[in-house]
């Protein structure tokens, strides 16, 4: 209670006061804390309060808020950079998978097929299946492991921001 007059003390004498300091009585009277412009008492303890600077009291406000706003935002980006991750993790291994599947099957080569194929062997066309299949999905598993990368930085460099 007695925070709030004395604070409420002060918006007043700031605003009929432009001066640098304000100065304010504190009596206590029947126990009870009591502040005034004019001295209230015989025992009244003199205050002195310095004028706050609104603007300059807004101005840190603001900045603080704006370094928890970009806390909260890099957390949240760093929180989707990892989810990134996990589903070009993800990616790479069904890649994987099907190019071991596609691989199996290229196993089971015939020789009709080896010879529509137009090769002299099924050696020579199940590694001319393997190399067209290595063709199709090592790329795609080298641009995701490189999405990975630059995620991975990107984070690192979040993370090391204050």
């Amino acid at each position: 209670m007695a925070k709030l007059i004395l604070l409420l003390c002060f918006f007043g004498a700031c605003t009929v006061s432009m001066a640098n300091e304000v100065t304010v009585f504190k009596c206590t009277i029947k126990g009870v804390p009591t502040f005034s412009q004019t001295p209230c008492a015989k025992d009244a303890k003199v205050i002195t309060l310095k004028n706050a600077n609104i603007m300059q009291t807004n101005a840190l406000q603001s900045e603080n808020a704006l370094v928890i706003d970009t806390s909260v935002d890099d957390y949240l980006e760093v929180q989707q950079i990892e989810r990134d991750i996990v589903q070009l993790e993800l990616k790479i291994k069904q890649y994987q998978q099907e190019y071991a599947q596609k691989k199996q099957q290229v196993g089971y080569m015939t020789q009709d097929k080896a010879n529509r194929l137009g090769a002299n062997s099924i050696a020579d066309a199940i590694a001319t299946e393997t190399a067209v299949l290595k063709q199709r999905f090592e790329p795609q598993i080298k641009q995701a492991q490189q999405q990975i990368a630059a995620l991975t930085q990107k984070k690192q460099q979040l993370n090391q921001q204050p």
